[in-house]
């Protein structure tokens, strides 16, 4: 009888190694682009984010007898990412917001604005258990496109929180950055995980 491939101990000292990316390690950094706020405090609250996804676009070739599926492309996966805040006393998160979507368009004229004033970027990043970033995505020409409704309840004592949709141009990472820098950035990684097979691999294209 074949023997597994992986055994508890693999798992066990991989984990001790590297330990698992825990999902409340992160910050979030917005930068708005003509409003001037208080990116920093806006940045600091804020509860929950998702890191954005990729898909591959694909469609049944026929060889033969047989039908298959070949990828025609990759594309982002959704137009839109949705954040959620925790609204201070001063109101200054969820005024954040309303501020930046007043430069999209004016409520009352609705005149629209240039849209280099008003696309910003928002960057997402991991964390590990010492604070220090892990990995970055960054949403590129992003701005709110829907601050949704902020309930308020006698019933309830819990911190007010502030939902925000951001709809974004595209996104970018460490991973999909091709430039020297990104690649500089993987390079160092995989020193700091000390792991000389997965040099050979990644940068020198074959195992050592």
């Amino acid at each position: 009888m074949a023997k597994s491939t992986f055994k508890l101990n693999d798992f066990l000292s991989n984990i001790r190694k590297k330990d698992l990316a825990r999902a409340s390690r992160f910050e979030v950094v917005m930068t708005s682009s003509s409003y001037r706020g208080s990116n920093r405090e806006v940045s600091l609250l804020c509860e929950e984010a998702a890191i954005p996804g990729l898909i591959s676009t694909f469609a049944p070739t026929k060889i033969g007898n047989w039908t298959e599926y070949r990828a025609h492309g990759v594309e982002f996966f959704g137009d839109n990412a949705t954040l959620t805040f925790y609204c201070n006393t001063d109101w200054n998160v969820r005024e954040y917001f309303e501020a930046w979507m007043g430069t999209t368009a004016d409520v009352r004229s609705k005149e629209v604005g240039f849209y280099d004033d008003y696309a910003g970027e928002v960057d997402i990043y991991t964390l590990d258990r010492d604070d220090n970033r892990t990995g970055k995505w960054q949403l590129k020409e992003c701005w709110p496109r829907l601050i949704n409704l902020t309930p308020m309840s006698q019933a309830s004592d819990a911190p007010v929180r502030v939902t925000v949709t951001f709809t974004y141009r595209y996104w970018n990472s460490d991973t999909l950055d091709n430039s020297p820098l990104g690649n500089i950035k993987r390079f160092i990684n995989i020193l700091k995980d000390g792991d000389l097979k997965e040099i050979g691999r990644d940068i020198l294209g074959f195992d050592i």
